[in-house]
């Protein structure tokens, strides 16, 4: 009879300390999403110049990087609905949107030259529905 309690008492601990871990690991990934979010979102309706632009897709093309996010046969990175980031930019000169793909495989210093000091405004942020994470945002030269 007191075998079968330890036992019992042995299986609720083990079950126990799987939920303490599962609770916990849950609660630093959605930590972890909301900080990461917080510096994308920092840019949502406010004016801020192209280098801060190539700064915020800098930062998404190696957050696609890390994350091992595919891209397609056009150099595109594809959504995961994990943790995939897709940025696109709207110039005033352009009739049509220009991702962040095009923009980085200019370069750095060529973005910088030409719309460095240009003002922009992030007028739009999706989110991945499974995840909470940024998914998409949506530039427009102003």
């Amino acid at each position: 009879m007191n075998r079968n309690v330890i036992i019992l008492l042995v299986a609720i601990l083990i079950v126990l300390a799987i939920f303490t871990y599962n609770f916990y690991s849950y609660r630093a990934q959605k930590l972890e999403i909301t900080q990461i979010n917080r510096v994308y979102e920092s840019f949502l309706d406010k004016q801020v110049l192209g280098t801060d632009v190539m700064s915020v897709i800098n930062k998404a093309v190696s957050s696609n990087e890390k994350n091992q996010v595919q891209k397609d046969e056009k150099g595109k990175y594809i959504d995961n609905g994990t943790n995939s980031i897709q940025i696109e930019v709207k110039f005033q000169e352009l009739d049509k949107v220009v991702s962040m793909e095009a923009i980085s495989g200019q370069g750095y210093n060529e973005f910088v030259y030409n719309f460095g000091a240009a003002s922009f405004k992030c007028t739009k942020i999706e989110y991945h529905t499974g995840t909470g994470s940024i998914r998409y945002m949506y530039f427009e030269q102003i």
